[in-house]
């Protein structure tokens, strides 16, 4: 009778913790009540929710000031209009700004949440590992019963055959809540790579918040140049505009007409070497990889007076210039305090053009090789070669397929 009694209580206490883990959606409704009911995480929720109204704002002041620079865009081009559009830039890009920092908060308080969900998914485990630990021990408990042994525990042979079907029901349950054990563990993980995704945006959203400083900087540099060149004179403004676009015609005119006679002078000697290049790829020209100005970018401040043939890659005055590939150099041009620029030519019809140099490093028709120092990065404004209308510290940088710019993106490796 003692065996009896202890073996339903044992068989009790199994079916009470089976009823209660076993439920169906035990381990994710669980989960998803304590998150609920976490002060914390709600608190964090609410965090959020303001966070991403203020995000919205900005977002929506940023619209309105890219409405009023279209339609000034659509203005006739006066030194009103231009002052206007640069100051219009200015104060957008500083909401850009204040939309990186409320997105850098946004991402730091997604962080702090999917911290806390992964612990409480960790204690959790815990817990479930310690209930299915004393559920195999119980198990193994009454698996040691010799078939004789509960045969004799009950009263009939009805009451033993009810509890070997009983053992087995224990032993298919156990087996599902391992299964969901495993579900909850597999959720685990998502949550931990979801933490690594989202640390990754923080590091990019941290990058985008320095460049869009430099972006700042280089918009209000952009209209003391135009400021100091003009005196907000409308006429020293269209004088100005009539001299860039010439300079910037036969800049272009340059480039062109001296890799046709290069390619064609090497044609006639009979030189192989660009052929031989051939499929070469392109390296970046400077350590920094930061563009801060795109191929026809559409907020380049300059970009009423020409297009942007080029992209703006972020380097200090004085970087060192790498060859972006093998080949002659076609054109090196000292523009003293004017614009000073390298064109070097490569095979496929391609070359490569580096703008606002401050010191020139090669000759004309030199052969230079993929990554060689060819000069110097310039473009702060009022030094040696960084010409008229500069923003600020970069490489100008233009890559030519048979004298036509196209976006260097497309070729950089």
């Amino acid at each position: 009778m003692q065996n009896k009694a202890k073996t339903k209580i044992i068989g009790f206490w199994v079916v009470l913790g089976l009823m209660i883990i076993s439920n169906p959606g035990f381990a994710i409704a669980q989960e998803d009540g304590a998150t609920g009911k976490d002060p914390e995480i709600q608190d964090i929720a609410q965090q959020l929710k303001t966070q991403r109204d203020a995000i919205d704002e900005v977002r929506n002041k940023i619209d309105q000031y890219e409405s009023k620079i279209q339609a000034k865009r659509n203005e006739a081009l006066t030194i009103k209009n231009q002052l206007g559009s640069l100051s219009d830039q200015v104060d957008q890009t500083k909401l850009k700004l204040e939309l990186k920092r409320q997105e850098i908060t946004e991402i730091n308080l997604l962080i702090t949440e999917t911290e806390k969900r992964i612990s409480g998914k960790e204690i959790e485990i815990s817990q479930q590992k310690e209930k299915i630990a004393e559920f195999i021990r119980l198990l193994y408990q009454r698996q040691q019963k010799s078939p004789v042994e509960i045969l004799l525990a009950n009263d009939a042979f009805s009451e033993f055959f009810d509890a070997a079907q009983y053992l087995e029901a224990i032993e298919e349950d156990l087996e599902v809540i391992l299964k969901k054990m495993k579900a909850v563990q597999e959720k685990l993980q998502e949550e931990h790579t979801g933490l690594e995704s989202q640390r990754e945006e923080l590091k990019e959203l941290k990058a985008q918040l320095t460049g869009t400083q430099v972006v700042l900087e280089e918009k209000v540099t952009a209209k003391n140049v135009i400021l100091e060149a003009t005196q907000a004179d409308e006429s020293k403004f269209q004088a100005l505009l009539k001299q860039v676009r010439a300079e910037q015609a036969q800049i272009n005119n340059d480039i062109i007409g001296l890799e046709r006679q290069l390619r064609a002078r090497l044609e006639a000697q009979g030189d192989k070497t660009l052929a031989e290049l051939s499929g070469q790829g392109f390296i970046w020209p400077v350590p920094n990889r930061t563009v801060t100005a795109t191929f026809h970018d559409p907020d380049y401040p300059f970009r009423r007076y020409f297009e942007h043939p080029a992209i703006d890659i972020r380097s200090k005055q004085g970087t060192p210039i790498k060859a972006v590939g093998s080949g002659y150099v076609a054109r090196t041009r000292d523009g003293g305090l004017g614009y000073s620029y390298i064109s070097v030519i490569h095979a496929d019809g391609l070359s490569s053009v580096y703008g606002h140099v401050s010191c020139i490093l090669v000759q004309e028709d030199e052969y230079v090789v993929q990554g060689q120092v060819i000069g110097c990065s310039g473009a702060t404004p009022g030094t040696p070669g960084a010409g008229r209308l500069t923003t600020g510290p970069h490489l100008h940088l233009e890559i030519r397929l048979n004298g036509i710019p196209v976006n260097p993106i497309g070729y950089l490796q």
